[in-house]
């Protein structure tokens, strides 16, 4: 499948990247080895933001994600696992990525912070991604970096660096997936189409949302061998790689799963089936996809919604190139198939959220940002509808979830954590405002759109700076009003430090009173020794060995009174609200 787009664009730009020299009729252009300086310094500025914004970050701070990801990171290098039975699978792909960080050190605080550096190092990968997306749109060389920049920038990005999460990197794997299954269907290079599918399954294996793009990938190649967009051989060499790096990720996650969750995980298949297959559940699935499209159009300030309606235009045009047309239907369909699949698998966890999301969405946000921004570029005299399709979609969206949700918007639970956005871009931190939210986003991309129409020729760098410059504001509000206040009560809720722990102590824990997220950040706390599960009434269930117990306490009581049956030997060393740890005298 052969198109010459590509081509003709990336030549009119680099026409458009030349400068005329001191000779009459002289052309010069950039030196590439100057050129590649800026872009290596671009990815070094976007890497010491990434550092800055993670910098109190000391300890897992949304736990059970957090920690179920490192302590499959540990199990993964070779260290002692935790019975995280009941919850959520937490795949291998992320904890097979940082799992080197347990061969350098066992200090779970350090291993912590060399995973964040290591979620720096690897996000700020979307600088040249983007850059190289942005030119295949044919933006000039200068403009295509300075949205690059501005989209890796996005708080969708930067937001989850500074936690040990799969979503630090998956903006990464949908960028790098995308280009080279683009570039494959354009030139029908094998290697190509080779590297899309491992990078498939790849994705498969860090996030159920993987599971997504390795089925749209595997549609694909149905696609190109039916409309013999390359070689029957070709087509079945890619199809049995990305068959064998699937089978060896579902090998590895179904490893994990058996020594991490050996009594079993939380499976969202039932609510899967019986939301697709009941009109409550369609209803359901349809207005938090809603939601989710929604947030992600408000969150890019809607740059996201211009994006989503280039890619829809492009589907439905008869003029537009086979593998553009290809490439618009791939990332609408992982957009509709991620929004549509996690609204119907996950739970209702009473909560805001549950209506309104962005977090699964994150990692198509660059993509459709990077396209938004270049329809500003290439489509100037259809802004001003472009501009009122995506404000009345963002209004519909927010319209079909808000009623849907009524009251429970209220009365549910407003967790600021999961609207990074959302929330700086209302300045309301304690409650979800849709109208608000969704007039602000407008607000910002009419401001946009007037940067674009006011300004000449340069106006894509000066749109491009000011998105940069209003992402890192945004970046900026959420660390310092979620991000570091969240890692600093985490800490004091849950830091063993100040209790001595060691590599040699036998920690036992009632999990049965103690919270999940306190005894899950225990355990991960304490890479050393397994930790055991005891009652606190029952004096035989305390292993011999035992050196620190971790036992609930109520709201008002006093230390002492948290283990009424402890050994007279033992004693509190520390104390939290929920919680209280006991030591024996002779430690």
């Amino acid at each position: 499948m052969r198109t010459d787009e590509i081509t003709s664009a990336t030549r009119a730009s680099d026409r458009r990247d030349q400068d005329t020299g001191p000779g009459p009729g002289t052309v010069t252009r950039v030196p590439n080895r100057v050129w590649s300086a800026l872009m290596l310094a671009g990815w070094a500025g976007q890497v010491a933001i990434r550092v800055w914004s993670t910098w109190r970050q000391a300890m897992p701070s949304l736990t059970p994600d957090e920690t179920g990801y490192l302590i499959g990171a540990r199990v993964l290098a070779g260290g002692t696992s935790a019975d995280l039975s009941g919850n959520g699978l937490y795949r291998a792909g992320y904890s097979l990525l940082i799992s080197p960080v347990y061969w350098l050190t066992d200090d779970p605080h350090l291993v912590y912070r060399l995973v964040v550096l290591l979620n720096c190092l690897i996000s700020s990968a979307v600088f040249p991604l983007a850059y190289a997306l942005s030119r295949r749109l044919s933006l000039p060389r200068a403009a295509a970096g300075a949205l690059a920049f501005a989209c890796a920038l996005l708080p969708a990005v930067v937001y989850y660096v500074q936690f040990a999460m799969a979503d630090a990197v998956l903006p990464v794997v949908v960028l790098g997936w995308l280009l080279l299954t683009h570039r494959w269907i354009s030139d029908g290079r094998l290697r190509y189409g080779i590297a899309a599918g491992a990078l498939a399954s790849y994705a498969y294996a860090v996030h159920s949302r993987g599971t997504v793009i390795l089925l749209v990938h595997a549609g694909l190649l149905g696609v190109v061998l039916l409309r013999r967009g390359a070689t029957r051989r070709d087509v079945a060499v890619a199809a049995q790689v990305m068959a064998t790096t699937a089978a060896l990720a579902w090998a590895i996650n179904h490893w994990l799963q058996s020594r991490v969750y050996p009594g079993g995980i939380l499976s969202m298949s039932d609510y899967l089936v019986d939301r697709l297959t009941s009109v409550d559940g369609l209803v359901w699935t349809l207005s938090l996809t809603a939601g989710q499209v929604w947030y992600l159009i408000t969150a890019t300030w809607g740059l996201a919604g211009l994006g989503l309606l280039a890619l829809t235009s492009t589907v439905i045009s008869r003029t537009a190139p086979p593998a553009i047309r290809t490439m618009a239907a791939i990332v609408l369909a992982v957009v509709l198939g991620v929004a549509l699949g996690s609204s119907a698998a996950l739970p209702d966890e009473h909560s805001v959220n549950n209506f309104f999301y962005g977090r699964y969405l994150a990692c198509v946000a660059p993509v459709l940002f990077a396209i938004g921004a270049a329809v500003l570029h290439l489509r100037r005299t259809r802004l001003p509808r472009a501009f009122a399709a995506t404000a009345a979609g963002a209004m519909l969206c927010g319209g079909i979830a808000s009623l849907y949700a009524g009251e429970r918007l209220t009365a549910y639970p407003y967790l600021k954590f999961n609207f990074p956005e959302i929330s700086a871009l209302t300045r309301q931190w304690s409650s979800l405002h849709v109208g608000q939210a969704t007039a602000g986003a407008i607000l910002l991309l009419a401001l946009v759109i007037a940067i674009t129409a006011t300004t000449g020729r340069e106006s894509t760098i000066l749109t491009a700076t000011a998105l940069a410059f209003l992402n890192f504001a945004a970046v900026i509000v959420v660390t310092l009003n979620i991000s570091w206040p969240m890692a600093a009560s985490t800490r004091a809720a849950a830091d063993l430090t100040d209790a001595g722990i060691s590599s040699d102590d036998r920690i036992a824990i009632d999990r049965n009173g103690v919270n999940f997220r306190i005894w899950m950040l225990h355990a991960f706390q304490a890479p050393w020794h397994p930790i055991t599960p005891m009652r606190p009434t029952d004096p035989t269930s305390l292993p011999s060995e035992t050196t620190l117990v971790i036992v609930p306490r109520s709201p008002g009581t006093s230390e002492r009174s948290s283990w009424p049956a402890a050994p007279a030997a033992w004693h509190p060393v520390l104390a939290r609200d929920s919680w209280v740890a006991w030591r024996p005298a002779s430690r």
